[in-house]
């Protein structure tokens, strides 16, 4: 698994529709300019909106697809196990190497419940898994003694953490040689790296693609950056609604991506 993705949004007709052959484009772009990850249907790609069919049908998409020297991970949220399972079985067979767990979003599981939900995911496939804890969109955090928990279990598809909370309260959890956390986001990406993090999941490299991984792959070199610079475009794209200001970015490059899904649009 790669240690940068890059998150892309889902294209949507101007009636908030599913715009499938919206997905080519976006693709075929960033991997013109170096991007050979991508993330789909996660926070990025307003996953949350989208009904379980709306996925399913982004899924077969994809199948029908050659995105050539691409890797695919596809992100998975769904407030009931049922539903999720019903994601991660059409995933199976796809042409998606990999699959983003977020945990259920509102209900707020006991972290007994959180881990039984994984474990019981893990279960019903064969690809790798990576986690995304993303406390201030869900309202639930894992803690640290439940993902050392998780680890310990040692299932050997669960490769990854993509964490959007503070990656210091992993400080002392032993994690596999292989295992990536992803940093979640490009916002105080230094820090994030400085404090345990070997990977990142952006949102920014949809708009600099070719400077988001150049500056990646410099600072996990612990080779110079220029600070000032990255934070400026960073700050381009993240201020007011990133997923806005990234379909715009699209927008605006004739790549048709219409915009977000109401009340964001």
């Amino acid at each position: 698994m790669k240690n940068l993705n890059v998150a892309i949004p889902t294209p949507f007709h101007e009636d908030e529709s599913l715009y499938l052959d919206g997905f080519k484009p976006i693709v075929e772009y960033l991997a013109e300019n170096g991007i050979d990850s991508l993330l789909v249907s996660a926070t990025t790609g307003e996953q949350n909106s989208m009904s379980i069919e709306e996925r399913i049908h982004i899924i077969d998409f994809f199948n029908q697809q050659d995105f050539k020297n691409v890797e695919l991970m596809f992100g998975v949220s769904a407030t009931t196990t049922k539903n999720a399972i019903t994601l991660i079985e059409r995933l199976e067979d796809s042409v998606f190497d990999s699959i983003l767990i977020q945990f259920p979003p509102y209900i707020q599981p006991t972290q007994e419940q959180a881990m039984s939900y994984i474990n019981e995911l893990l279960e019903q496939t064969s690809k790798n898994i990576v986690l995304y804890n993303n406390p201030s969109r869900t309202g639930f955090e894992l803690s640290a003694d439940s993902f050392q928990t998780l680890i310990n279990q040692k299932h050997a598809t669960l490769v990854g953490m993509k964490e959007e909370s503070d990656v210091r309260r992993h400080k002392n959890t032993t994690l596999p040689d292989d295992f990536i956390m992803f940093a979640g986001g490009d916002v105080n990406i230094t820090e994030k790296i400085l404090n345990g993090c070997n990977g990142l999941s952006s949102m920014v490299g949809n708009v600099y693609p070719k400077e988001i991984q150049k500056f990646f792959t410099d600072l996990v070199a612990k080779k110079p950056v220029n600070l000032q610079k990255i934070n400026k475009l960073i700050d381009k794209v993240t201020r007011g609604h990133a997923v806005v200001n990234i379909k715009n970015h699209y927008n605006a490059l004739g790549i048709k991506v219409g915009s977000c899904r109401s009340p964001i649009r």
